[in-house]
């Protein structure tokens, strides 16, 4: 279902500059984009692709779906990331993280290791979120 979203009209992920999306669908893409990226190769690459543009608003969007826990493993994964602070701009944010040291890397993937342990059910959580917000996104139908 998540991903017949992703890839409607209904979605803005993908297709809209994420800055002119309405926080509604800004959630979605940054948690969409999240899972994609972290799952795919680690917080490394969430923070090295396209997906940088999404990094400010990450926690807030985890907070936002009721995700607690992964807010805080993605709080962590940052602060390794980036010690000295969050770059404002998202093109430093990847060119940060295709520069990190070796130790950066190893600390980030332990914190893949948490974040695949999943202690909130994203996907549970996310299709609870856009079904509460069908003004957004319209009627979504639960398929199992």
């Amino acid at each position: 279902m998540l991903i017949s979203l992703s890839e409607s009209k209904k979605s803005d992920f993908g297709k809209k500059d994420f800055l002119k999306q309405s926080k509604e669908q800004k959630v979605f893409s940054t948690i969409w984009s999240l899972e994609s990226e972290v799952n795919n190769g680690g917080f490394t690459q969430y923070f090295s692709n396209g997906s940088a543009e999404t990094v400010h608003f990450l926690i807030e969007a985890l907070k936002t779906i009721g995700a607690e826990k992964m807010a805080q493993i993605c709080s962590d994964a940052i602060k390794v990331a980036f010690p000295k602070g969050l770059p404002s701009d998202p093109q430093k944010i990847s060119n940060e993280a295709s520069e990190f040291p070796d130790g950066v890397l190893e600390n980030l993937e332990s914190i893949d290791s948490k974040f695949y342990e999943y202690p909130d059910n994203l996907t549970e959580l996310l299709f609870d979120f856009v079904s509460k917000n069908s003004k957004n996104f319209g009627e979504i139908e639960k398929t199992s």
